[in-house]
């Protein structure tokens, strides 16, 4: 054999070797070697991508939290909540805001701004926050600067007080939305 004295050598010639056929066989399929998407080329394919929606979009985009979506709006929350975070979000249903009191939600939209923020804020939690790992009996600390409290049980979890979480872990690019049926009120200071 004429490189059986030298087993190095004869990789290298087997790299260049398979090297050429494979240039060779994408000239033979029309294809140059390079890639025409080489953003999606450069992510593996096994790398879970988070949702590219951010918390805002996805308010604005479900049905059941278009007077939340209204809140945020007019409380100026809307940037906030499409590009900061990590947040976790307690997001209360159109159903949890229609159950208070008669001319409560348009008195805060129109006359109490600084109420309906500090509100929507205590909704509002720093960091992604999985319903599995809400820890019971413990507050978590709102954007708002008062304590959320949370309970869980076997087979349910609740927030300030007696609120239920109704579903949990909502993804998104820049946090969590676990849908609630009442809505919080921050402590009266």
């Amino acid at each position: 054999m004429l490189f059986s004295c030298c087993p190095r050598l004869r990789r290298r010639i087997g790299v260049i070797g398979a090297t050429v056929c494979l240039a060779l066989g994408l000239v033979a399929c029309g294809g140059d070697g390079r890639s025409e998407n080489t953003a999606a080329d450069s992510e593996p394919a096994s790398v879970s991508v988070p949702d590219t929606a951010s918390l805002w979009s996805v308010l604005q985009t479900d049905d059941r939290f278009s007077t939340l979506a209204t809140a945020i709006d007019s409380a100026r929350l809307d940037s906030q909540l499409a590009a900061g975070g990590p947040y976790t979000l307690f997001a209360p249903t159109n159903a949890a805001f229609e159950r208070l009191p008669d001319g409560t939600v348009g008195a805060l939209l129109s006359d109490r701004q600084d109420r309906l923020r500090a509100i929507l804020l205590h909704h509002l939690v720093d960091g992604r926050h999985l319903g599995t790992s809400l820890p019971q009996g413990d507050t978590l600390a709102t954007l708002g600067g008062s304590g959320l409290p949370v309970g869980r049980t076997d087979t349910a979890v609740t927030v300030g007080g007696n609120i239920p979480v109704l579903a949990a872990d909502i993804e998104t690019a820049n946090g969590l939305i676990h849908v609630i049926d009442g809505v919080l009120r921050p402590p009266e200071e």
